[in-house]
């Protein structure tokens, strides 16, 4: 924000802040606007600090952010044996659906070329 009105100056533009009633055309107006932004630099500064140090503090207390993951040590172990089942379960989607995953989570974990699967199957022997 200070380089784009530092760059207004260079053209002989001046800003004019009418929720805030900075003038920045006045040598106070000029002065208030450096201060609001000196002040909103340490406070953003601040903010970021605290954020550091509290997701230290956490990490510290054995505590790990983000969303819990869906695909379990246990899941993977079931997948891995569900996909050697062929005859019970002969379609990604049952081992989807008993597992209670998504799709995309399946692959993420399962990619096409580490499952074992035969993708292209001869689907007459299905009719």
């Amino acid at each position: 924000m200070i380089s784009t009105v530092k760059g207004f100056e260079e053209h002989k533009i001046s800003l004019k802040v009418i929720t805030k009633n900075i003038d920045t055309s006045t040598p106070e107006g000029r002065l208030f606007f450096h201060m609001n932004a000196s002040f909103d630099q340490f406070q953003r500064e601040s903010i970021v600090e605290n954020t550091k140090a509290a997701l230290k503090s956490a990490r510290k207390n054995g505590r790990i952010g983000g969303r819990t993951l869906l695909m379990t040590n246990e899941k993977l172990c079931m997948a891995n044996a569900m996909l050697k089942d062929v005859e019970n379960y002969p379609f990604i989607s049952d081992i989807i659906k008993t597992l209670r995953i998504g799709r995309t989570t399946f692959y993420r974990h399962l990619p096409p070329r580490r499952n074992s699967r035969n993708q292209t199957r001869n689907l007459s022997s299905y009719w």
